[in-house]
């Protein structure tokens, strides 16, 4: 008896022991699972990221604009293809916001403000992100790009510049991916019926307008009537700032603007421009154009799309075609590119999880990523043809994917534009795209950015009251005292610092 009684002690100790080394191995592994010394792959190359401590997949909450894309029946922002495709390739999981259409920065700045726990937020307005940084609403990011291979490799050199404030970094800017913007699109057919030879100076053009005055109610016509592009250009004033004999000048008081409101002024009384012009809506100009009522207008490629498809319908022996800005007599002539950033992808400064949100920026850089949110799966939604992309008709089930394009390349806008149907009217535009406002290029000066929008509003009403003939030409010096009054010469200062000293280096 007295063995067995020892043998069922043994028994029990082994037991015993092999229970608790059972549990000591897999609190172990539990353990290396949660510090990250055990991670999975994904299909993409990138490890999940695990929030510190806690061994939970990080939520990331990304604000982005609206677009006139729907999503599919039964899905929305956080629940499709391309949100699952994020989650499985970054490691995080998300929250993605869509701002409304309507009124989107008083939303932004609703959110921003209550301390709501946004980490990514795409901002398209310069203006706005030099608001958020006077207010220190934004956190530099100079510390997390030398972890960020892809952004360095994706973002040029030349990007960072706009983006950059008292010497840090507060934003990814993204390089836009076109520069053409508008162009003078005229009624061709009118002036081969006519005998009208293409205009190239600007008194080519004011003859041109006399002779379409015979044929319409609306030689000229245009959506707002104060710095009309193209007109503008040939008086080198087709943007806000330019550089003027190694200076950066503001174009609106030189010399060059007065003239430019003389010459306007002229075709106004005249009557070769259209005096609903300071009241004309995108829509209003539209009727205008398809029910034959206007001869020459200024449209963007992006706009002259339904307009011609709707005047085909309605004037089947129509043409319009975009011709050659005027030419002025210093040889100056063109329109004002695209601004050079599509979007600047900024971190909170108060977001939780500042580096986990540029882990996830720095994955978007990936190319395999923004050619699947861009394009979708190749062989489902697009396939490749001597190498180039053409997609099939599953692609037109993912077009919400503009809510995803974080990041934009040239490929990738040539494919929706021609996709589209905007490839013919962009392609005449992109030869007049040749002017750049310098301010683009350097960082966003509070100085400058601070009184954008009150100079834009001073400049349309002087302008638009002195080419429509309200007050005398004279006022244009009582204009300048406005500027003065609203620091202008103080954000010309900054920028003359930054040209001299910085961007010419």
């Amino acid at each position: 008896m007295k063995g067995k009684t020892t043998m069922r002690v043994i028994a029990c100790l082994l037991l015993i022991i092999m229970l608790f080394l059972i549990t000591a191995c897999n609190k172990q592994e539990s353990t290396s699972k949660g510090n990250g010394a055990e991670t999975t792959t994904t299909e993409t190359g990138a490890a999940p990221s695990q929030a510190k401590d806690t061994g939970k997949r990080v939520t990331l909450t990304v604000v982005v604009q609206n677009n006139v894309e729907s999503f599919l029946p039964g899905e929305n922002e956080n629940k499709n293809a391309i949100i699952d495709f994020l989650k499985e390739g970054s490691g995080f999981d998300f929250n993605w916001i869509i701002l409304p259409k309507d009124q989107p920065n008083e939303k932004l700045n609703m959110m921003m403000a209550s301390g709501d726990n946004l980490d990514v937020v795409r901002l398209v307005d310069r203006n706005l992100f030099g608001s958020y940084l006077s207010e220190g609403a934004l956190a530099p990011l100079d510390e997390y790009i030398p972890n960020c291979p892809n952004m360095k490799k994706f973002i040029p050199e030349e990007t960072w510049a706009p983006v950059t404030w008292k010497g840090k970094i507060y934003a990814v800017g993204i390089p836009a991916s076109y520069e053409a913007s508008s162009s003078i699109v005229v009624r061709k057919d009118w002036f081969e019926e006519m005998g009208i030879k293409i205009p190239v100076s600007l008194e080519d053009y004011r003859n041109a307008l006399i002779a379409l005055k015979q044929k319409t109610e609306y030689p000229f016509s245009c959506v707002g009537l104060s710095v009309v592009g193209g007109f503008a250009g040939a008086f080198g004033i087709g943007t806000t700032y330019a550089v003027k004999n190694d200076k950066v000048v503001y174009t609106y008081i030189e010399p060059e603007a007065k003239e430019y409101l003389t010459y306007m002024n002229r075709l106004y009384k005249e009557e070769l421009i259209d005096a609903e012009c300071p009241i004309n809506k995108s829509a209003s100009l539209k009727e205008k154009i398809i029910t034959n009522k206007v001869g020459m207008s200024v449209l963007g490629w992006a706009d002259m799309l339904p307009i011609d498809k709707d005047f085909k319908e309605k004037v089947p022996n129509g043409k319009l075609e975009v011709i050659p800005p005027p030419v002025g007599e210093n040889g100056q002539s063109g329109f004002q590119k695209a601004p050079p950033l599509y979007c600047m992808l900024t971190v909170p400064a108060k977001s939780k999880h500042k580096a986990e949100a540029m882990q996830f920026l720095d994955f978007m850089c990936k190319p395999e990523v923004h050619s699947f949110i861009s394009f979708g799966q190749e062989g489902k939604h697009f396939v490749r043809e001597n190498g180039e992309i053409k997609l099939t008709p599953e692609y037109q089930n993912w077009r919400w994917q503009m809510y995803y394009v974080l990041v934009d390349t040239p490929q990738a806008f040539a494919v929706r534009c021609r996709d589209k149907g905007f490839k013919p009217y962009f392609d005449q535009m992109v030869p007049y795209a040749t002017l750049r406002n310098i301010a683009e290029l350097a960082p966003p000066f509070k100085e400058v950015s601070s009184i954008a929008s009150d100079l834009g509003k001073i400049t349309e009403e002087y302008f638009m009251k002195i080419i429509t003939g309200d007050i005398p030409i004279e006022k244009f010096d009582e204009y300048i005292e406005q500027w003065r009054a609203r620091k202008g010469e103080e954000a010309l200062k900054v920028l003359n610092d930054w040209y001299a000293n910085e961007y010419k280096k």
